[in-house]
């Protein structure tokens, strides 16, 4: 389960940042998920509320924002979001060039 690894790296990162910071408890954290990351955000949730479990971020909330990958098209030149499975441009059928999506980042930690 690749959301297991993904919540352990981050509550490990979490902690240390709350301990530099002599931080009591752990109340929200908000992660940047790129939805080409092939991070499943339900089973983020659930693996990192077992992780935070017994440390200062138990019962802290995950806030996920999630962010599209865009994609440019070199023949009709028209930009948009793309999924994880496009791979060529909706309007034209052409070649795409992909941008994005792939973000795996911590933006904030709410702490006490």
């Amino acid at each position: 389960m690749h959301e297991l690894a993904v919540a352990e790296s981050l509550i490990k990162t979490v902690l240390e940042k709350s301990e530099d910071e002599e931080a009591s408890r752990v109340v929200k954290v908000t992660i940047v998920v790129g939805n080409l990351a092939g991070v499943v955000t339900d089973s983020l949730h659930f693996c990192f509320d077992e992780v935070a479990r017994d440390t200062i971020a138990e019962g802290a909330t995950l806030e996920i924002e999630t962010v599209s990958a865009t994609a440019f098209c070199q023949s009709c030149r028209d930009e948009f979001e793309v999924g994880q499975y496009d791979f060529a441009c909706p309007r034209c059928g052409g070649v795409i060039i992909p941008s994005g999506g792939m973000e795996l980042y911590i933006k904030d930690i709410e702490i006490e």
